[in-house]
C-alpha cells in the first residue's frame, strides 16, 4: 500500500471538508463569525484560489498508482495557497477562529507528504 496516496486521499478529504465548512458557515450567516464582510473575504479567497479545483483533481490523481509525482505537483499548489488563507485567517484570527484549526489539519497533513 502507497503511504503517500492515503496522505494525499487524507489531503483532499480535508480540504474538501475546508471548503464545506467556509461555504455552509458563509451561506448560513450564522452568528459565530461576527464580521460577515472577513467571512466573505475568505469565501473570495477559496473561489479565487479554485481550491475546489483542486480538491477534485487531487481526489481523481489518488485513484491512481502511477500519477504520484502529479499528485505532489498538486500538493504544492494546494500548500502555497493554504499558507496564504492561514495568513488572512491568523490576521482575521477574532472572526476566522473557526477555521484554523482545520487548515492546521491540511497543513500538517502537507508537510507529511514533502518528506
Amino acid at each position: 500500500m502507497n503511504f503517500n496516496l492515503q496522505k494525499a486521499k487524507l489531503l483532499t478529504v480535508n480540504l474538501q471538508g475546508f471548503i464545506d465548512l467556509v461555504s455552509r458557515i458563509h451561506d448560513q450567516q450564522s452568528n459565530i463569525v461576527v464580521n460577515q464582510d472577513i467571512l466573505y473575504r475568505l469565501k473570495l479567497l477559496v473561489e479565487e484560489f479554485r481550491l475546489q479545483l483542486l480538491a477534485d483533481e487531487l481526489k481523481r490523481l489518488t485513484k491512481f498508482d502511477g500519477e504520484e509525482r502529479q499528485t505532489l505537483l498538486n500538493t504544492e499548489k494546494v500548500n502555497e495557497k493554504i499558507i496564504i488563507i492561514d495568513d488572512f485567517i491568523q490576521q482575521n484570527y477574532d472572526d476566522l477562529f473557526i477555521f484554523s484549526g482545520r487548515v492546521h489539519s491540511i497543513r500538517s497533513i502537507i508537510s507529511m507528504l514533502k518528506k
